[in-house]
């Protein structure tokens, strides 16, 4: 059994698309972010860094004790080497592949486009220089993936977690980028969208949280 801590939003999500197309047993434990619930003591002992998503897994392996997980691409990257799927065997370049892309999406595409729905989003008043940054950013970032996609079906070559991880966080209304301009993002969306895994994720999402912009799928 696996405890999921997570509230549906784009790094939420991944998991809990990961968890669904293992077929792996969980139980959801909703941790509102919109509330506060993140700074509990509770939760904080078990993501140090007070942030979904997190899980315990209470059957790992080589340990009687529960394990405890904090980071997406860290639990990502653990699920899927316990359960021998979505990501290569150790040492091999297409494993090194997924890792680089899995990689990126954490160290490119989440802090850039979570910044630009909390200045389009939140902000007080709009501060054109940031917009202007981030909107430039956006572009880029979604440049870089239509490329790679130019080029093979799933970005490391065969679905693999990066593809789930990167999935949630390409939402072009709230970036202001236009699909039409992507056509091969847009082909990849559709085939992840299609996916029974991809929408049992997400209609679990809208069960939690049906107002939650990240469950919007254009």
């Amino acid at each position: 059994m696996i405890d999921l801590y997570y509230w549906p939003t784009g790094n939420g999500l991944k998991i809990g698309i990961l968890l669904e197309e293992l077929g792996q047993e969980y139980r959801v434990l909703p941790i509102n972010i919109r509330t506060g619930e993140q700074k509990r003591a509770t939760f904080q002992r078990i993501s140090a860094n007070g942030r979904i998503p997190a899980i315990v897994d209470h059957a790992p392996e080589g340990s009687g004790a529960p394990l405890s997980l904090f980071e997406s691409g860290a639990i990502l990257n653990y699920l899927a080497d316990k359960a021998g799927r979505f990501l290569p065997p150790t040492g091999t370049a297409e494993r090194q592949k997924v890792q680089e892309w899995l990689f990126w999406q954490v160290g490119h595409v989440t802090p850039y486009l979570s910044q630009l729905q909390v200045f389009k989003e939140k902000a007080p008043e709009p501060i054109p220089f940031a917009l202007d940054l981030l909107n430039a950013e956006a572009t880029r970032l979604y440049r870089v993936l239509e490329t790679r996609l130019s080029k093979v079906s799933y970005v490391a070559g065969e679905y693999s977690i990066a593809d789930m991880a990167i999935f949630p966080w390409i939402q072009p209304l709230r970036q202001g980028q236009d699909l039409a301009d992507y056509p091969h993002i847009d082909a990849w969306r559709e085939r992840l969208k299609a996916r029974p895994a991809i929408q049992r994720a997400y209609a679990k999402g809208r069960d939690i949280a049906a107002n939650e912009r990240s469950l919007a799928l254009q």
